[in-house]
């Protein structure tokens, strides 16, 4: 699963690194980024890569919001594959949220490149338009299951695509291709990531700020140092 991560770079660098040539919206770095927010989303435009704001959770007529969609199920849901033949995304970060259970205790840990830079996170994006024409743009992160490194916190992890597979992930030319599309859907290596603890403020959608992506004190020495 994903269900919070983070983008902090600044806008310079991610238009440099996914070659962005135009912005639709006043982008600002996000420490604690949840369900039902706002992201920053990459799709490929008429002429140029376009990064746009975009709800996180599709509004499926099935049900609940879709904030994950599985890469092995893809093709069982109509809605599924039709975003997956037209309407792919990459959504930017440097770092997601997963949980370690303690005894009753659940926290957070971070998982990031060991370099700490931006990954390109596999997606889906769907436009619904009202009754007067207004548009909502929503999405969701592709995931498959997880390699050795985020197995120890959840079965499931986001789709990572290095560069090459994200040309290939927007490239509007593999539209009648899922079958190399599917072969993109796969667990990341773990010897490029890195995870580490954080603060139980990522608990709290409302906070935004750096506290969320330091490094914790490991848990033995917390109470040494109140």
């Amino acid at each position: 699963m994903c269900e919070r991560f983070s983008l902090t770079a600044e806008l310079p660098e991610l238009s440099e690194r996914y070659r962005i040539g135009q912005v639709t919206y006043a982008y600002k770095p996000r420490y604690n980024i949840a369900p039902t927010q706002q992201v920053a989303v990459i799709i490929r435009g008429a002429e140029s890569r376009m990064l746009e704001e975009h709800r996180w959770g599709l509004v499926p007529f099935w049900g609940k919001d879709a904030v994950n969609a599985d890469s092995a199920a893809v093709h069982e849901k109509p809605a599924y594959r039709k975003l997956f033949g037209k309407q792919r995304c990459i959504i930017p970060s440097n770092g997601f949220y997963v949980w370690k259970t303690e005894g009753k205790t659940r926290r957070p840990i971070r998982i990031v490149m060991k370099d700490r830079g931006v990954f390109a996170m596999a997606g889906l994006y769907e436009v619904w338009k009202d009754s007067r024409g207004g548009e909502t743009r929503t999405c969701t992160v592709m995931t498959t299951r997880s390699n050795r490194l985020v197995f120890d916190y959840n079965e499931r992890m986001p789709v990572i695509l290095d560069e090459r597979d994200v040309e290939m992930w927007l490239d509007p030319t593999m539209n009648g291709e899922p079958d190399r599309l599917q072969s993109l859907l796969r667990p990341y290596a773990p010897e490029r990531m890195h995870a580490y603890p954080v603060s139980q403020r990522v608990a709290d959608p409302l906070i935004e700020s750096e506290e969320c992506v330091e490094e914790a004190a490991p848990t033995r020495y917390a109470l040494l140092r109140r």
